[in-house]
Parts: C-alpha cells; structure tokens; sequence
C-alpha cells in the first residue's frame, strides 16, 4: 500500500465534505494527528495510513502516480442523481457540533 501525500489526505477530507473534528469524531484518529498528517510532518506514517484508510472505507480511491503523472483522488460517493459527497450519517456526533475553543 502506497501511502498518498499529505496534500491529497487534504484533498480527500474535503472531498467527503468533513472538518479536521469530523475526521476525529467518526474514525477516533486525534485531530492533532490529522493536522499533522496533512502538514506532513514527521513521524505520522501511523496516522497517515489510518486516515487513508478511513476515507477509503468511506468512499475515496487513491489513485498513485503512473506514467510520470501525479496522485489522483475519486470520491466514489458522488456518483450518479443526487449524489451526496459521502455515506456518513447527515450530522456530525453531538460532540464536534458542540465543540468550543477555549480563549
């Protein structure tokens, strides 16, 4: 398994229509881990490879670079009338809706 860049895990949570607190919410990854994942810092590989994994049981393919081509991204879920950008239930767990910062 070729683990894909830290732009297209980027790419692939906004292709899901989903917030760094969504993410963690729905796949129990931290949201300091996502962040990191997608910033491509150092010592993620773990993180990175169950994101990836994540939003491929929700619909997203990766595509790894061929013929001197880069990485490519499919959302699976938006396919065909009506389409919706994924299968995850219509509203985040209470507790990303409920989330505050502190000041």
């Amino acid at each position: 398994m070729l683990i894909a860049p830290s732009i297209v895990l980027k790419i692939a949570r906004e292709f899901l229509g989903l917030s760094q607190d969504a993410v963690e919410a729905y796949s129990g990854i931290s949201r300091s881990s996502i962040q990191r994942a997608e910033q491509g810092r150092p010592g993620i590989l773990n993180s990175a490879v169950e994101l990836q994994k994540f939003y491929e049981n929700n619909g997203i393919i990766f595509l790894a670079p061929t013929d001197g081509r880069g990485w490519g991204v499919i959302n699976n879920n938006a396919i065909g009338d009506g389409a919706q950008l994924n299968k995850l239930p219509g509203k985040p767990p209470l507790e990303v809706r409920k989330r505050s910062r502190s000041v």
